[in-house]
């Protein structure tokens, strides 16, 4: 038998996943999204103190793209794979901040629970990107160095 909770939380993610997909078909990039990831989390009505986390967390990580070549970062199998998964991330942070506009009372009493968990494993998920942005720049400042030391070495 469905409870109350499973039809709220099916309802949720439908929610969730409609968002998404309206992220993926646009085709945003990763600072596309950071921004619309921040404009929904400042409109949030319903948890507003884990919104505004998220976005301070997600500016963060927008602030740490500005300083990659992307497109770059995006040509190799090491640092595309993390960057992707990023993405996927900031479609999940928007269809999470977008759900949190909606602040009718019935929803927010069934979801209220629910949805902070997610805000809070959406952040910690942004958290583990802030950690690894550095890693993606190291390998490739490495890359770089290397083919710069093949460059020189051919030209001798």
């Amino acid at each position: 038998m469905a409870t109350p909770w499973d039809s709220s939380s099916s309802r949720l993610w439908g929610a969730l996943g409609q968002a998404s997909s309206v992220a993926q078909l646009v085709g945003v990039d990763a600072l596309g999204l950071v921004s619309m990831v921040v404009q929904a989390a400042l409109a949030a009505r319903r948890h507003r103190d884990a919104c505004v986390r998220l976005a301070q967390h997600v500016e963060l990580v927008g602030g740490l793209l500005g300083e990659l070549e992307l497109d770059e970062l995006m040509r190799r199998e090491a640092t595309r794979r993390p960057l992707e998964q990023l993405g996927a991330a900031l479609r999940r942070c928007y269809a999470l901040a977008t759900a949190c506009q909606d602040c009718g009372y019935l929803r927010r009493l069934l979801l209220g629970g629910r949805m902070a968990d997610e805000l809070c494993a959406a952040q910690h998920e942004i958290d583990m990107f802030i950690r690894l942005i550095p890693l993606i720049a190291l390998v490739d400042n490495s890359t770089n160095t290397r083919r710069a030391m093949v460059s020189s070495i051919e030209i001798w």
